[in-house]
């Protein structure tokens, strides 16, 4: 399609000569060098901080803080800081190649499964290694214990002792881990991602306009926008810093201009997974855009960013709007809308095989919508036919978007915010896009639990409350127990006026299934409390405005993202309709439902977690549901049912190509 732009705008075109600005190319992605560069810096200072205090001697000690360690008392301490500085700043700045290179070997054991191995599968499809573990008798395990040939996926950790959670609170902190440390994962990479990377092709890009809803809008696209950029195999760019709704709190001078980045580990992602690729929108801009290497879409002329400038972080509206007109005009927008159709990306990444599938798409309208799916006989998702996914994931759209060879040859393609053309990511990942191989889909709904989880920082933050919450529960009483029930209870602004029932009515809706006197902590953008006083007489309550020593220097732009994490850890939940806050901490559920092993994780049912309004829905999560509604306004078992299958076989094929 041809790209849209700012219509009352036209932006002048030049070809003139420009300086080249920016690194060279491989230099490596924007975002490691920035955090190298920032190590760079600390380094810099702290190495003159300490070699000052070495130098001055003992005039200082009672007041220097030496590398965050408290007050110095002598040199000696001084000396350790400086060495401390040195080992960190040599352990950071090491290159994106290194590091990926340390964690290959991690992967050696998997990358050793004989292919032989992954013929022991069951009749069914489904693999004879038990649950959550990878390899088969053929595994080399460097050392560690196998038992029986199967060796199980170390749960990945939370170290939370720069967030003030000591040894002896770290069970707090590891309560907070769902995600897991899949070696293999880390490695695999898609077909589209083995197309652009062939010798002698150039570097191809994914932008995007971040949504302009709520957090969890926002949270959502971003999820489906890394999803996108996996599956099509391009380096993704990411936008700028700047105000997010609801995210501008600018208590105490405190941070309130953002990138995703500031949320999720990003950075770790990148250097963890050979797939991911990622870019700063300054280093896009340098590296492309600078260089004459971007072409406006209508006119086929060089097109420079808006003022040659390259650095928009710290942007306000009116300059997003110039980078974001100017974004479309130099690249392919897709015209993927989630409502009307379905992203599928073939086995293969050969534009025949989607065809198939679009046949196949066919089929299932002619059957009608979910015919087979009835809550009790669930489809396998290690059952090589896409037939029954297809079925559960079409929902009603009657075409597949096809990621065409046009597509494939774009420099760069482009994802709007534009509710004029319907053009919006408000959909989940694995609701919006479909795979052929059932082990790439897997795959892709395991990266984003694996990867995309809030900070340490705001994991600490919640881990903390959550340990606050239980000993309270404890001392009530006398330790016999640490359970506690969790509410979110959304007001504010949502536009869904029949989710917005009297406290009344709340507690009419979910009396029955809460013991009188239970702790109880709630989720909330209520700001007048007042709303809550009945339910203060029958309940122990608790809120985020009750633990402000643990908040200490935590931004309060996080509060929303701990509550969340908070309110995922009760014993039972009780949510929203509607709500895309619900929604997410109801996922979150469900991939802690896997790691315990919960009673229903054997169909990605969740018998705990409820809704207080609607009444007749407050029971929907205690069943299967296939994708369907409006996509947004709940969580699909889909996402959590089963993801950790087909390790072994994805492990064997990247063995094979290696």
């Amino acid at each position: 399609m041809t790209s849209n732009r700012k219509e009352e705008k036209s932006k002048s075109t030049t070809t003139t000569t420009r300086k080249n600005v920016g690194r060279k190319k491989g230099g490596g992605t924007g975002l490691n060098d920035w955090f190298i560069g920032i190590f760079g810096v600390a380094f810099v200072v702290s190495l003159s901080l300490n070699v000052m205090h070495l130098t001055i001697g003992d005039a200082h000690e009672d007041t220097n803080d030496i590398g965050g360690m408290g007050h110095s008392s002598n040199k000696e301490a001084a000396r350790e800081a400086l060495l401390r500085t040195m080992r960190d700043f040599r352990d950071n700045s090491a290159s994106l190649k290194e590091r990926r290179k340390r964690r290959m070997e991690k992967m050696k054991p998997l990358l050793d499964v004989d292919e032989n191995s992954v013929e022991a599968l069951d009749s069914d499809g489904g693999s004879d290694v038990e649950e959550n573990s990878v390899g088969g008798s053929d595994i080399k395990d460097g050392g560690d214990s196998v038992k029986d040939g199967k060796k199980k996926l170390p749960l990945a950790t939370l170290n939370c002792k720069p967030w003030g959670i000591s040894d002896e609170s770290n069970k707090a902190a590891q309560e907070m881990v769902y995600w897991q440390d899949i070696p293999s994962d880390s490695y695999y990479t898609p077909p589209f991602y083995e197309m652009n990377h062939q010798k002698g092709k150039e570097r191809k890009y994914m932008t995007f306009e971040p949504d302009g809803g709520g957090w969890n809008n926002i949270r959502m696209a971003m999820e489906s926008t890394i999803a996108i950029a996996l599956a099509t195999g391009r380096t993704l760019v990411m936008p700028p810093q700047k105000k997010m709704y609801l995210l501008g709190a600018q208590k105490g001078g405190q941070k309130h201009h953002f990138n995703f980045v500031d949320f999720f580990p990003i950075e770790r992602m990148a250097t963890d997974n050979k797939a991911f690729e990622v870019v700063s929108m300054q280093e896009y801009l340098e590296e492309e855009a600078l260089k004459g290497k971007l072409v406006n879409k209508e006119t086929g002329k060089v097109e420079f960013p808006p003022g040659n400038r390259t650095d928009w972080d710290g942007i306000d509206q009116k300059d997003y709007d110039d980078l974001r007109f100017y974004l479309r005009s130099v690249s392919h927008t897709l015209e993927w809308r989630p409502s009307k159709c379905l992203p599928a990306f073939p086995s293969s990444g050969n534009h025949e095989d989607v065809e198939i599938l679009q046949k196949l798409a066919g089929t299932v309208t002619k059957l009608g919508s979910h015919h087979h799916i009835d809550g009790t006989e669930l489809f396998k998702v290690d059952d090589p036919n896409p037939l029954s996914r297809l079925e559960d994931t079409l929902s009603g759209r009657k075409k597949l978007c096809v990621y065409d060879e046009g597509d494939q040859n774009e420099k760069v393609v482009h994802f709007q915010m534009n509710h004029k053309e319907g053009l919006r990511l408000l959909t989940h990942f694995y609701s919006f896009l479909f795979f052929e191989d059932w082990r790439e889909d897997l795959w892709m709904k395991r990266i984003v639990r694996d990867h995309l989880y809030y900070s340490d920082e705001i994991q600490c933050a919640a881990a903390r409350i959550v340990e606050k919450v239980r000993d309270h529960k404890s001392k009530l009483t006398n330790g016999n127990s640490k359970e506690f029930i969790s509410f979110h209870v959304r007001r504010g602004d949502f536009q869904f006026k029949d989710s917005w029932i009297s406290i009344e009515k709340l507690i009419e809706n979910t009396q029955d299934l809460i013991p009188a006197n239970s702790v109880v902590f709630i989720a909330t953008d209520e700001r007048d409390k007042s709303y809550f006083e009945p339910m203060k007489k029958k309940y122990n309550l608790l809120f985020l405005d009750d633990f402000v020593g643990e908040l200490k220097g935590v931004n309060s732009n996080y509060y929303g993202m701990i509550d969340q994490l908070v309110a995922s850890r009760g014993s039972k939940f009780f949510g929203c309709w509607h709500s895309t806050f619900t929604s997410y901490i109801m996922r979150i559920r469900g991939y802690h439902s896997i790691k315990d092993k919960a009673e229903g994780y054997e169909h990605g049912t969740l018998p705990t977690t409820y809704y207080y309004t609607p009444k007749n829905l407050q029971l929907e999560m205690h069943k299967y549901s296939p994708i369907g509604g409006a996509f947004f306004n709940r969580e699909f078992p889909t996402s959590w049912r089963d993801i950790d299958k087909g390790i072994v076989e994805l492990a064997s094929s990247i063995s094979r190509h290696s």
